[in-house]
């Protein structure tokens, strides 16, 4: 894929961006990916129940699923409900250290930096253990 997307220019880039923001979001019957895992510690799991549902508005972080869902979805944000935790908390590290910066505006280098180190795995644990799926799932 790297040859390929190398060749790209910024446009076409930014156009294979939009048409896959705009495919619509379901659960393939073949994916065979070892998802859930473990649930995880109860302490984590209501931290990030809090902050999926909640956010934090003191420190002004909203809630993650206004955008990764499963309440709503952002045109172009992709969705948390399946991915495994240790690609969440890489990806909430690289956009706290500024490493990963593909957000417009700079919303996930934002949040990222604003969570605690403890908040990151809290949340990467929450919806490794598939517990992003639906609305209400942690109970």
């Amino acid at each position: 894929m790297e040859p390929i997307s190398e060749s790209l220019s910024p446009r076409d880039v930014a156009d294979v961006v939009a048409y896959y923001s705009k495919l619509p979001v379901f659960t393939d019957p073949q994916d065979n990916r070892s998802f859930p895992q473990s649930r995880p510690d109860p302490a984590h799991a209501g931290i990030a129940s809090r902050l999926i549902s909640f956010g934090d508005g003191e420190r002004g972080i909203p809630p993650c699923q206004t955008c990764h869902g499963p309440v709503a979805y952002r045109p172009g944000v992709p969705s948390l409900a399946t991915q495994n935790a240790d690609y969440v908390l890489n990806q909430l590290e690289a956009f706290a250290s500024r490493a990963r910066a593909n957000d417009i505006n700079e919303p996930m280098r934002t949040i990222a930096a604003l969570l605690t180190e403890d908040e990151r795995h809290a949340l990467a644990e929450y919806y490794g253990a598939g517990l992003g799926l639906q609305p209400g799932s942690s109970k």
